[in-house]
């Protein structure tokens, strides 16, 4: 090229740049504003907050905001019943309650959720994984699609995975990718830095993992400025979560959904939709008192016909036969009580009429036992 030349193709790039500097800088700037949330978000994460004006992400929210903002409003409809749920259990368990947008990211909050590759539920666990982290997952049983008992499962494989490297953006890296990709990704990029890890060039995650983390870190921000936006359209969207159209009630195992429908006057399959986690449709006696979502317009049909197990059909089913006063004592629960008298702790609440499960000490507790149980400790 010629030297004359080449000097002067310098000074139209420089003169270029300088022309597309403030352009792309006001870009930066108003992605600032646009999620005021956005350094309590990536902090949360263990996120540089400069992260913000990175040009790939800054492109990413460019290309996708639109589309994920119709994802989040349609998410919050399917989720309204969890999300209250999930943040106090996240917050309950030390765990921030961004999470509950890993939730969103993977399903959507759609409850019967399945993927290509067999992972189910809220929370996109494989089997092998629920099993892992004592979830039950059976042909007539499956607890990844039970809002709680998959939660908590989550919030333990959260809390292993921080075990294992640190920084929150590592977990939700692992939970996608899988630990051991991840760490042949820190290994190969021979650091653990955030940016380096998402760079594209580089590519030492996949793709899919990459833009998993922006799409819950936009997620995030977009779901915390909504929280406590005054604009119309959010307050709109707020509002969409308010009205409750699902609860929980508490219902004692050995009964069928098709029965409880049948007394809840509403259909059966409609029941097993909300309900997932019942694959056979009969909640095992062996579960004790588990949790049932039904519509809220049920409610008043759950409190006039449905009534727990008494204390008699108890003593017939379990061949109890005698109570045994059981005085409380330091550190006594209700399980520790129940396993001393190899009898259950909701045998204990359904004896006593419980309302609460905290015992007080010096409080009396009676305890229903089988008659060999109380030959066996009249001789002491």
């Amino acid at each position: 090229m010629v030297p004359g030349r080449e000097s002067l193709l310098t000074r139209r790039r420089f003169l270029l740049g300088c022309t597309l500097a403030p352009l792309l800088l006001p870009a930066f700037s108003i992605l600032e504003a646009r999620f005021p949330s956005y350094r309590y978000v990536m902090e949360q994460f263990d996120i540089d907050p400069s992260y913000i004006r990175n040009p790939r992400f800054v492109d990413f929210i460019t290309r996708n905001e639109s589309r994920y903002r119709r994802f989040y409003e349609n998410s919050l409809k399917r989720g309204k019943a969890y999300i209250p749920l999930f943040k106090d259990l996240l917050s309950s368990g030390g765990l921030s309650h961004l999470f509950v947008y890993l939730s969103m990211t993977e399903s959507g909050f759609k409850r019967t959720a399945k993927s290509n590759k067999k992972a189910a539920g809220l929370w996109q666990f494989m089997a092998a994984t629920a099993r892992r982290f004592n979830l039950t997952v059976t042909k007539n049983r499956d607890e990844r699609y039970d809002p709680v008992a998959s939660t908590k499962a989550a919030m333990e494989y959260i809390q292993t995975l921080y075990r294992m490297f640190g920084k929150w953006y590592l977990v939700m890296m692992a939970y996608n990718c899988g630990e051991g990709r991840l760490q042949r990704a820190i290994k190969k990029a021979g650091t653990d830095d955030f940016a380096t890890l998402m760079d594209d060039r580089a590519a030492y995650l996949p793709k899919e993992t990459r833009n998993y983390l922006r799409k819950i870190i936009l997620l995030s921000m977009m779901g915390e400025k909504i929280k406590s936006s005054p604009e119309k359209k959010d307050i709109r969207i707020r509002d969409i979560i308010l009205p409750d159209t699902e609860v929980a009630v508490n219902i004692y195992g050995g009964i069928t959904l098709e029965k409880l429908a049948r007394l809840l006057r509403m259909n059966p399959g409609r029941l097993a939709k909300l309900n997932p986690q019942f694959a056979g449709g009969r909640i095992d006696a062996e579960l004790g008192l588990t949790q049932v979502f039904i519509p809220r317009d049920r409610l008043p049909y759950y409190d006039a016909f449905y009534t727990p197990p008494t204390l008699e059909q108890i003593f017939r089913d379990k061949h109890y036969s005698r109570l045994i006063a059981h005085v409380v004592r330091r550190g006594d629960t209700l399980r520790t009580i129940a396993r001393a008298y190899h009898s259950t702790p909701l045998d204990l609440i359904i004896a006593n009429q419980l309302k609460s499960v905290t015992l007080k000490r010096g409080a009396i507790v009676m305890v229903p036992v089988t008659q060999p149980e109380y030959e066996r400790r009249m001789t002491y």
